[in-house]
């Protein structure tokens, strides 16, 4: 079921215990789809558009709680496990730290809670992140086929993985400048490192050994932060390993879920 709402754009799938979905920067819904329909054969999930994503309005500020508001409207009122994909990882965070009565667990995919690179932490460098924002004045399209192709670089399915990313991402019309500089701005200054050491919920980190945005090694500093973590590593996946492993995750997702009932 879609539906187009004042807020947010939602997409929903199955019945059952309530899963919310949280996509990454400059991507949409589509992205979760085969894999939120194998999620639905046992759960009720519920797919959103971030704000200025998709088919979601943009919400002019490009903060974290902000967005995390408008999901919060969105939101099934009985607690709920959450998936958040490499910056919808972070908008995870944020809402089972703030709202700890409305979330049941938190399942971490490709997303590093503090994606900036420090001295003491792995992540993405601020040259690069200020090469992206610089090329996104220059050519949003071409910028984001190279984006694209970062998620997939390094698999040996890479070339058929990258055209079905493609064809996803052509189901909505291009973001626009202002909300991808936005939700860059806000993946570049969001720390959710102190909400993952504080929620009380169970927390799974899954990774990919090929991931060229965020490194294996981020888990880490992660289980530093939070003994309990759960983590699990697909040495073959990149950045989208539900697309590309999509089985695989699948099976730690439904692993995961039956430990936490």
């Amino acid at each position: 079921m879609f539906e187009f709402m004042t807020t947010l754009y939602t997409e929903t799938f199955g019945q059952g215990e309530p899963v919310l979905m949280l996509h990454g920067w400059a991507m949409h819904t589509g992205m979760w789809r085969d894999f939120a329909e194998e999620v639905a054969k046992t759960n009720r999930v519920l797919c959103v558009d971030l704000p200025g994503h998709g088919r979601s309005p943009s919400d002019d500020v490009g903060k974290i709680d902000v967005w995390a508001e408008k999901i919060l409207a969105v939101m099934p009122k009985e607690p709920c496990d959450l998936i958040g994909w490499s910056l919808g990882g972070n908008v995870a965070l944020y809402l089972a730290e703030k709202y700890p009565d409305r979330v049941k667990s938190v399942i971490l995919i490709a997303n590093n809670p503090h994606f900036l690179q420090e001295e003491s932490w792995q992540g993405i460098s601020k040259s690069v992140l200020d090469d992206f924002a610089n090329n996104l004045q220059a050519n949003v399209n071409a910028t984001l086929i190279r984006f694209l192709s970062l998620q997939v670089r390094g698999l040996p399915e890479a070339k058929a993985a990258l055209k079905k990313i493609k064809a996803l991402m052509l189901e909505c019309k291009e973001p626009e400048f202002r909300d991808l500089m936005l939700g860059l701005e806000l993946l570049q200054a969001t720390d959710s490192r102190e909400a993952l050491q504080k929620i009380a919920c169970p927390v799974l980190l899954v990774l990919g050994g090929k991931d060229t945005l965020v490194p294996v090694s981020v888990a880490e500093g992660c289980q530093l932060l939070r003994p309990k973590l759960e983590f699990q590593y697909i040495e073959s996946a990149g950045h989208m390993p539900f697309i590309t492993h999509k089985q695989q995750v699948l099976a730690l997702v439904q692993s995961f879920f039956k430990r936490v009932e």
